[in-house]
This record gives structure tokens, C-alpha cells and sequence, in this order.
């Protein structure tokens, strides 16, 4: 007896693990919820209809979320150079940057396009949420007609997806039951803002070896700064859980809800790891209807028929298996290779399919009335590898996306430096340090835990080529980094001098120029930066060291012979515009010809200037690939070809840095 009452006392207090008291509920936070407007230029779009949006935008969320938080509403018209990371990350890649790993800040991000066509405004909006890590599951939209209706169908978006966030605690002894403490719960009620039904999506939350960067506050600074010298703790991070929900079951005093836990197993949905301090959750804006629900293979086949396999979906759970209700089961429609649900579901839907004697189980909420595509394989291994080349793949992409968008950044600073807005270049380039330091984080953690996995997947196709790739665009996101702050220095040198009423003009705008050769030569720019140094020749006609130093680069830029100019002409205009699949693997054995014959006429420029565009190559391949069809013959040759061809680039790539020197 007092055996059985140990073990059970062990077994109670590993459920109640000290990893999972680690984390703060903070209930005494209040919420910080960003609303960035993105509006596209339109005669109709004036800076009058985007000051009353803001205006009608902030009425009808403040009034919601009351003493819980405070609203914010960013046009990024009136702040184009805005410097937070998450901002950067949105204008360069749009609502897929929500999807990449970052350090948690705690704000709440919501983001609102606007753009007039076809007579009609139309707005699409998501929000990523800084204190879970999760993001909403779908970019809602909508259109109206009238210019007076955008501002409150744009409240009405946003008001929907704003979740409440919450500290997940278990119930000991009840694997299918937590507790929820609700953010801010401390501040004022939150009775109308939840309730029984809702569903919440769940984020295992990792400590970094990084300190926590610097809290988020609001423009009139709500949210307080630590103080001076204190000491910041640890940064945090999170990974979405697959297939895990959490349905509110009963709401009680000071914010602490009764959850059930819909999870294939429950016992499972959160594991304490030596990596995981605990999990927080999202609500989630979901809806009531009929579920159609296609099932893809982990060949990325899609599933035609329903000879062999049943689907069954259900809003209360996922019931006894074997003895299902008819009610549950859902209709084969061959044309669309949908499994469709017999009634409307609320909420959820807990999915079971069923292959002969075998079944798999999946917690999907119901955010849209779009069919839900489920990734399903019977055989577990294969399940597992599935999911992790997925894993890697966003991670390859949020990769090559980072690398874009600082070589943007690279681009827009030397324009904006030409035409003499140095303030705005170096806010530009602040905020492109702080993307590319941010997007580094995060990705340097997930390749960790990918490569980490790695070790318990088998057979995954391609996974070490594509993390090795991940590792070298992070190495060289580091590098271009390095030399961007360097850069920074020397626009904030010529800022300083700008400012200052005893600095000759001639003395500040030949500084200008020095700074915008640097950042051009970083890039490969080399006519543009000689044209920049023919203007500082004309300004400061008495400095023989830059006429030499004009004289020696475009001695370097030379052309040796025909063959070499020929090099340089398909490096730097054929190549980049290489379209299809088909093109990547024509132009491979031309490509390498040309970086040969530059590498022989020791033509680092055009070899530095082919690295830049290397970034932007390998989004458009990436894209490339996410349009195919695994399931079709032909598609499946091209992504072979684009494997291969995307080897190939990651090791040109390696080279040129090594020949270049960077």
C-alpha cells in the first residue's frame, strides 16, 4: 500500500513538473496591440481616409479591450523606415513573415492591408501574438464599397481574431483537463472576451541563451522600460504545437479557465522536455459550419478515393472508436476529393481517419469555411519524416527570405543616400540590422532543434543538404550584417555633421558620398559606385587619394578580353532572370562557365555583385518548388531538377564567398 501511495505521489509530482512553473502568467500585464496599417497608394486612399481609418480602427478596438491593454494604430505611410524587426520582416515578405521563429517581446502584432481595385476597398488582415509565439491561422479578408464602411468591417476583422493569451498549468491526475491563467486577468474582467466552447491553440515555450530583448512600448511609453542597469533575463521562444487545442470548458474568477485538452493523446499533447519551461496558449476567432476535409500523403500525393480510407469528424470529441456515431461520418466527394461532414460543426473538429483496423486522430479549429488538408500517412515513420521535411522547408524559406530582404535593405540605403535623405538611410538600415539580428535568432534556434531531430528521423530526403543550405544563408546573413553596422556608423557620422551648423557643407556632403560608395561596393555595385566617385572627384577636385582610389577600381572593373565581357554579361543579366525550373537546370552548366572565366580574370566585382542576387534567386526557387504537384508525374521530374539544382547553387554560393573573401 504505501508502495502504490509513492509511486503515485512520484507520478503526481512529475505531472506538476518545475519546468512548467517556470513561466509567468503575468497576470498584471496589460496587452500592447499594434494594428500596422499597410495601405497601397490610390487617388481614393488619401492621408485623409487613412487618418479616419486609424481613428475608427482605434475607437472600436479600445472600447473592447478596456483596462486589459492599450491600442496602437502604425501607418507605415507616416513611418515608412520603421525599425521593429517584425515590421521589416512584414514589408519584405508580407503576412508568411508572421510564420518565422523569433524571440518573444510580448506585443501584439495585428497587420492591415488596404488596397482600392475593382471599385471596391479591400482588406486582408493577420496578427502574430509576442507572448505565445503563434500566430492567427489565416489572413482574414474582406471587401466593401463605401469609403465610411472600411473603418468599422476593419474593426470588425481585427476584433475577431484578437486572442487572449494564456499560461497553461495541469491538472494532476486529469491528463485530458488544464487550467488556463489568462494574461492581464488581474487588470479588469474578461468574462465577455471568452467563453465556454472557445478554442485555444497551444505553443511550447524554450528558453534562448540570449537576453530578452527590450520590451515593446507604446508611443506614449505605457509599457515601462527596466530600469537602468538592470540585468535582462533570459529571451524566449516557442514552437506551435501540431494538432493540439485546448476547448474552455468553464470560466472562473480572476481569469483562470477549465480546458479540455483535444489531442490524439492528451497524456502527450504537452510533454515536459529538458528545452521546455512550459506552454501558453491563443484563442482563436473561430466559426461555426460544415467541415471538407482533403487528405494528402507524405509523397504529397493527394487521396482520390475513399475505398480504403473513412473520415469521421466531430465537435465533442473524437469519441469511441469502436463504436463510432453515424452522425460522424463523412461523405466521399470524388470530384473535389473531399471527405465532407454531414452538419455543421461549432468550433472544432476533432477527425479520425480510419485506414482498416488503424486510425489517426487530428484537433483542427474551424477559422474558415476553406477545406482543411490534413497531412496522413498510416505508417509512423514515414508520418514523422513527412512533418520534418515540411519543418525544414519553411525553415530553408524563412532562411533565403532573410537573406532578400537584407539584400533589399542593402539597395534601398544607397538610393535613399544618393538622393540625400541620410536620416531616412540610416533609420532604413537600422531597422534592416535589427530584422537581420532578430531573423538570425530565431532561425539559429530552429536549425538547433531541426538538426537535433534529425538525429531520430530516418530517410529524410534532401534534410541535411537543405540544413547545411539554412546554416550557410545564416552565416552570410552574419556577414552582410557585420558590414551593414559598419555602415551605420559612417551614415550616423554623416547625420551628426548634417546636424551640426559649424560643418562645412562641401565636408558633410563629401562624407555622404564616401558612405554611399561603401554601401554600393558591399553590393558588387560598381558602376553606380564609380559614378559616386566621379561626383566626389568633381566636389573635392584636390584629393589625390580619391582620385586613386577611383582610378584603382575601375582598373579592377576592367574588362580583360570578350570572353570575360561576355562572363560578366550573362552573370549579371541572363542569370537573373532565369524563370522556371527548367531554366535553372538549362543554365547550370552556363553559369558555371562564366564564374570560371571571372574567377581566371581574378573579377571579384562581378563575382561579389552575382553573391547579392543569390538571395533573391533562391526565394524565386523556392517558390518555384512550392507550386508543385507531388502527386503529378511531370511535377515530381521538376522538383528532382530542383533538388539538384538547388545543391549545386549552395555549393557555388560557398565557393564565391571563399574567392571573394568575405
Amino acid at each position: 500500500m504505501l508502495r502504490r501511495t509513492l509511486v503515485a505521489v512520484v507520478a503526481a509530482l512529475a505531472f506538476v513538473s518545475p519546468a512548467r512553473a517556470q513561466l509567468d502568467a503575468e497576470p498584471k500585464q496589460p496587452y500592447l496591440w499594434r494594428v500596422v496599417l499597410a495601405a497601397k497608394p490610390h487617388p481614393l486612399v488619401t492621408p485623409e481616409f487613412r487618418e479616419r481609418l486609424k481613428r475608427d480602427i482605434l475607437a472600436a478596438l479600445q472600447t473592447g479591450l478596456g483596462p486589459l491593454g492599450t491600442v496602437e494604430v502604425i501607418d507605415l505611410a507616416e513611418v515608412p523606415e520603421q525599425a521593429d524587426p517584425l515590421v521589416q520582416q512584414f514589408i519584405g515578405k508580407g503576412f508568411a513573415a508572421l510564420d518565422a521563429p523569433r524571440d518573444l517581446t510580448g506585443a501584439k502584432t495585428h497587420f492591415l492591408r488596404v488596397e482600392y481595385r475593382d471599385g471596391r476597398f479591400h482588406l486582408e488582415s493577420r496578427q502574430y501574438d509576442g507572448f505565445t509565439g503563434l500566430s492567427s491561422p489565416v489572413v482574414r479578408s474582406e471587401a466593401v464599397r463605401a469609403p465610411d464602411q472600411v473603418g468599422r468591417t476593419a474593426g470588425l476583422m481585427l476584433d475577431r481574431d484578437f486572442g487572449l493569451a494564456g499560461t497553461v498549468e495541469p491538472v494532476p491526475g486529469k491528463a485530458d483537463e488544464v487550467k488556463v491563467l489568462l494574461r492581464g486577468a488581474a487588470l479588469g474582467p474578461v468574462t465577455g472576451l471568452v467563453q465556454p466552447g472557445d478554442v485555444f491553440a497551444v505553443a511550447a515555450v524554450r528558453k534562448t541563451n540570449r537576453p530578452a530583448p527590450a520590451p515593446v512600448r507604446t508611443a506614449t511609453g505605457k509599457i515601462v522600460a527596466p530600469p537602468p542597469g538592470s540585468v535582462p533575463p533570459p529571451g524566449l521562444t516557442s514552437t506551435p504545437r501540431a494538432f493540439t487545442l485546448l476547448r474552455v470548458t468553464d470560466t472562473g474568477p480572476n481569469g483562470t479557465l477549465r480546458c479540455a485538452v483535444l489531442f490524439a493523446n492528451p497524456a502527450k499533447a504537452m510533454p515536459v522536455t529538458g528545452d521546455v519551461l512550459g506552454y501558453r496558449c491563443m484563442k482563436l476567432g473561430t466559426v461555426k459550419g460544415p467541415v471538407a476535409v482533403r487528405l494528402v500523403g507524405s509523397d504529397g500525393a493527394v487521396y482520390r478515393t475513399a475505398s480504403n480510407v473513412s473520415v469521421r469528424a466531430s465537435d465533442a470529441g473524437f469519441g469511441n472508436p469502436t463504436a463510432p456515431e453515424p452522425k460522424d461520418a463523412c461523405a466521399f466527394h470524388a470530384p473535389t476529393a473531399q471527405f465532407r461532414s454531414q452538419r455543421p460543426l461549432a468550433y472544432v473538429a476533432c477527425l479520425t481517419v480510419v485506414q482498416g483496423s488503424q486510425a489517426k486522430l487530428f484537433a483542427v479549429p474551424l477559422v474558415s469555411d476553406q477545406p482543411i488538408t490534413l497531412p496522413f500517412d498510416m505508417d509512423e515513420a514515414k508520418e514523422q519524416r513527412a512533418a520534418f521535411e515540411r519543418a525544414v522547408v519553411a525553415a530553408a524559406s524563412a532562411a533565403a527570405d532573410a537573406r532578400l530582404a537584407q539584400t533589399v535593405c542593402f539597395e534601398t540605403v544607397a538610393k535613399l543616400i544618393d538622393k540625400q535623405k541620410n536620416s531616412e538611410a540610416l533609420s532604413r538600415a537600422k531597422g534592416g540590422r535589427d530584422a537581420a539580428e532578430a531573423a538570425d535568432q530565431g532561425l539559429t534556434d530552429e536549425l538547433a532543434r531541426l538538426r537535433e531531430q534529425a538525429k531520430t528521423v530516418q530517410n529524410a530526403a534532401g534534410a541535411e543538404a537543405m540544413l547545411n543550405k539554412i546554416a550557410q544563408n545564416l552565416d552570410a546573413l552574419r556577414k552582410y550584417n557585420t558590414q551593414l553596422k559598419d555602415h551605420i556608423t559612417k551614415i550616423e557620422e554623416v547625420v551628426k555633421r548634417e546636424n551640426d551648423p559649424a560643418a562645412a557643407a562641401r565636408d558633410v556632403q563629401a562624407q555622404a558620398l564616401n558612405a554611399r560608395i561603401t554601401v554600393l561596393l558591399s553590393s558588387g555595385e560598381v558602376d553606380q559606385a564609380l559614378a559616386a566617385y566621379d561626383q566626389l572627384v568633381a566636389l573635392v577636385p584636390e584629393n589625390a587619394d580619391v582620385k586613386a582610389r577611383r582610378e584603382k577600381l575601375a582598373g579592377e572593373w576592367k574588362v580583360k578580353d570578350d570572353a570575360h565581357q561576355k562572363a560578366r554579361d550573362y552573370l549579371l543579366k541572363t542569370w537573373p532572370a532565369v524563370a522556371t525550373v527548367q531554366d535553372f537546370k538549362d543554365n547550370l552548366p552556363q553559369l558555371r562557365v562564366a564564374v570560371d572565366t571571372c574567377k581566371k580574370n581574378g573579377d571579384k566585382w562581378t563575382l561579389r555583385k552575382l553573391l547579392t542576387g543569390f538571395s533573391t534567386v533562391g526565394v524565386k526557387l523556392n517558390e518555384l518548388v512550392a507550386a508543385l504537384d507531388p502527386a503529378n508525374e511531370a511535377d515530381r521530374k521538376l522538383l528532382a531538377e530542383a533538388s539538384t539544382a538547388g545543391k549545386v547553387l549552395a555549393e557555388l554560393e560557398k565557393e564565391l564567398h571563399g574567392f571573394v573573401a568575405e
